[in-house]
């Protein structure tokens, strides 16, 4: 691709990026990231007002102090922000591929802003995009031989993402075999800053070390495979991306191996680039493998090593040329990759992004403090609380955040205080069961909010919102039984061919004919709806074959326009002759589409025989 062609295609680029991205911002129902958003957000816009929280190391002090200003017009402006940085993370990854591969720069940043993990990262408050800006300025530095500026800048990375310390030495590295041992001395420069900051506001040169936010023991979120990262790889970075990106790490190596030199140019660059990326991704692979270091095999992590892995996969612009020394062939090949890239992300995600249900149960619940308990003080779990209300989270007089007594939580709140427990934060970070809420004695629950389709969140709970009140008479009723309704399936007086008589009770022999049982149908208006519906199911049934599971199902489903809002089951085992009872239990918005339905069946999934006593339902709205 000819400079003046790759020219104007770039300002294209760029024009249209920065178009999308805005009204994605403006029309997005729904922040990528969650509730660490708002996080990152709270601490730069209250770091003025509470000077310590720039050196919140959670919050990555060096994020805190840019994002700061723009938090002063609000939200949306600070999402901007990454927006900017995005913008100028492109613009550096443009020129160091200009640099490496001529003619390839806009297939680069192509892959850099249509990969889905960046894509999504660019209009949220999260790290992941600053740190793939400070790394790839670095880098850029560093290739333009400002080896010295370069060390500086690649020195604040652990205050953007902590684990980013593991990149120092691969720096240090590359500073020896360009045989400038003395800029490595630069790579401290970040350190020696903070830890001397922190020193006249802590009193402590270590805190750095003392005040880690992050322990290397048993994490509360578990571990999962080593592989994690690699299966994600095409939610990460998409699989045009990969087709790249593979036989460029490839290459690159092979091209290491036939010029064996630590001094090679080459070499640096690929521990720069290469190197810097897979270490990143082999490292929070194992962390994650090992359950340690609060890792959450979250694939966003891998936003800001995005840039890195463009450069390396653009080596196989390199590669195209060695087989195919066609110009145009390579730029069309390597044409018809980017747009796929691109074409992937729309058709793989539905944009605008929709609002999260659980995101929409947690503003309905600040609602209801809003309207109905405006002055209470707040305990909260999910940083949406507060953002939601609109209140100072570091001022201890309106909210605070969990509860000290983590076995009786309202012995840490005065009368009249509201705690409000969503089913992720609340039991995980938070510590506090829901069973903890149920059994305090001067805890009353005021609301109760469910989402309708089934969402399991981290520790296998179903995700709800609970708001309680401390009061001396949590004797009120807790449940105002709006309506109830129960359906009762037996077959005494069942007249057909199925319907038998066993120890003088009738009974439904199930056999490998029948796929599916006699089941109930209960239409919403036939009870009066309040907020909740309670639905409790139960079946009553005998084994005549042996039951292992998930061979017979009890299944409870909502339907609506022929799609299941809610799919529950549940396998009824046996292994002898003795008459059993299976339950559901659920717990769902009484706000149905005017055409649901509520059915309840056994499903017969692997033709066994058995008998079916009774089948029953009870609906209640409260």
């Amino acid at each position: 691709m000819s400079a003046n062609a790759e020219k104007h295609i770039s300002y294209i680029f760029f024009s249209s990026f920065i178009l999308l991205q805005v009204f994605l911002l403006l029309f997005n129902g729904s922040t990528y990231g969650g509730a660490d958003n708002i996080n990152h957000y709270q601490i730069a816009r209250y770091a003025f007002k509470y000077p310590e929280l720039f050196l919140d190391l959670w919050g990555k002090p060096v994020y805190t102090a840019l994002l700061a200003p723009f938090t002063l017009f609000g939200y949306t402006v600070a999402r901007a922000f990454n927006i900017l940085i995005a913008v100028l993370t492109l613009w550096l990854s443009f020129k160091t591929a200009k640099h490496l591969y001529p003619g390839s720069s806009v297939f680069t940043i192509i892959l850099i802003a249509f990969s889905p993990v960046y894509f999504f990262l660019v209009i949220s408050c999260l790290t992941e995009v600053l740190f793939s800006f400070i790394l790839i300025a670095a880098i850029y530095l560093f290739i333009r031989n400002r080896y010295s500026l370069s060390a500086v800048v690649i020195s604040f990375i652990p205050f953007v993402r902590t684990e980013g310390i593991i990149l120092l030495p691969l720096f240090a590295l590359a500073l020896l075999l360009k045989r400038r041992p003395f800029e490595i001395l630069w790579l401290s420069t970040g350190i020696i800053l903070y830890s001397l900051s922190g020193y006249f506001v802590f009193d402590d040169i270590l805190w750095l070390i003392n005040r880690m936010p992050y322990s290397l023991g048993e994490s509360i979120y578990g571990r999962g495979d080593l592989f994690h990262f690699i299966e994600k790889s095409p939610e990460i970075f998409g699989i045009p991306f990969i087709i790249l990106l593979v036989p460029g790490v490839i290459f690159w190596l092979y091209e290491l191996f036939k010029k064996l030199s630590v001094r090679d140019n080459n070499l640096i660059l690929f521990i720069l680039i290469a190197g810097s990326w897979m270490i990143y991704f082999a490292a929070h692979s194992y962390v994650w493998w090992r359950g340690t270091g609060g890792s959450l095999g979250l694939e966003r992590v891998m936003g800001g090593i995005i840039p890195l892995a463009a450069l390396t996969a653009m080596k196989s612009h390199d590669l195209l040329f060695k087989f195919v020394n066609k110009r145009y062939f390579v730029y069309g090949v390597l044409s018809v990759i980017a747009f796929t890239q691109i074409v992937l992300l729309f058709t793989k995600n539905e944009l605008p992004l929709k609002s999260d249900p659980t995101e929409e149960l947690v503003r309905k619940g600040t609602d209801h403090i809003r309207y109905n308990h405006e002055g209470a003080k707040v305990y909260y779990f999910n940083p949406l609380v507060v953002h939601y209300l609109e209140i100072d989270p570091y001022d201890t007089d309106v909210s605070n955040w969990g509860v000290a007594d983590k076995q009786q939580p309202s012995n840490s709140m005065d009368w009249g205080d509201i705690l409000i427990w969503d089913a992720h934060f609340g039991p995980n970070e938070g510590e506090v069961s829901p069973e903890a809420l149920e059994n305090d004695p001067y805890l009353r629950k005021i609301k109760s909010l469910h989402p309708l389709e089934k969402i399991t969140v981290l520790g296998g709970y179903d995700y709800s919102v609970q708001i309680f009140e401390k009061t001396d008479n949590k004797n009120i009723t807790e449940i105002k039984v709006a309506n109830q309704i129960e359906k009762v399936l037996s077959f005494e007086d069942y007249l057909n061919e199925h319907v038998t008589d066993v120890n003088g009770v009738k009974v439904w022999k199930i056999d490998k004919e029948q796929e599916f049982s006699p089941g109930i149908i209960i239409y919403p208006d036939q009870i009066k709806l309040d907020e909740v519906l309670d639905i409790n199911v139960t079946a009553e049934f005998r084994g005549i074959d042996i039951l292992s599971e998930d061979e017979v199902l009890l299944v409870l489903t909502v339907e609506a326009e022929n799609q299941n809002l809610r799919y529950e089951k549940v396998s009824l085992i046996s292994s002898d002759q003795e008459w059993r009872v299976v339950h559901i239990s659920n717990r769902i918005p009484a706000q149905l589409p005017e055409d649901a339905i509520i059915k309840v069946y056994l499903w017969n999934k692997n033709k066994k025989n058995f008998f079916l006593r009774k089948l029953s339902v009870k609906v209640l709205s409260y």
